[in-house]
């Protein structure tokens, strides 16, 4: 939803309806459970109820529409390049060998982590955003400033 400036929620909330200056959404994976954040920085003058809710429109399609083919190769292609690249160096390997096996007890994972996401379909995104991005799995919070 938000690998960079050509993403859903940058392009429908920075560009088009002009809301945030940024958004963001990246899991932080944990063995479980895990926390997916979702963010946003509103622009001056804009309500952040406004910007909620035209957050939870982006999450709605997610949930209930299949994401467009193109998009989803993008997605393909951003991870592949994410995990290739990730074990370019020595040191970046090393880590990456100490998580698989410090969460899984097998480090032999790096070798099967790239199968494992070009695996992933459009139902797999769509099914597990119906299961995880409802509004009882959330907290929302405004961080505003102080009113003098």
């Amino acid at each position: 939803m938000s690998g960079g400036q050509s993403s859903r929620l940058y392009r429908e909330l920075v560009d088009n309806k002009q809301l945030a200056l940024q958004v963001g959404s990246f899991p932080i994976p944990f063995n479980e459970p895990a926390i997916n954040l979702t963010f946003a920085f509103s622009n001056m003058g804009i309500d952040p109820q406004e910007l909620e809710a035209a957050m939870d429109t982006e999450i709605e399609k997610v949930r209930n529409e299949l994401i467009p083919e193109k998009e989803f190769q993008k997605l393909k292609n951003q991870y592949e390049n994410q995990i290739i690249g990730g074990n370019y160096k020595i040191a970046e390997r090393a880590h990456n060998l100490a998580t698989a096996y410090t969460y899984f007890g097998d480090a032999s994972l790096i070798n099967k982590e790239l199968d494992h996401y070009m695996a992933v379909t459009r139902e797999d995104i769509q099914r597990v955003a119906q299961e995880y991005f409802t509004d009882d799995n959330r907290v929302v919070l405004y961080y505003l400033p102080k009113q003098n």
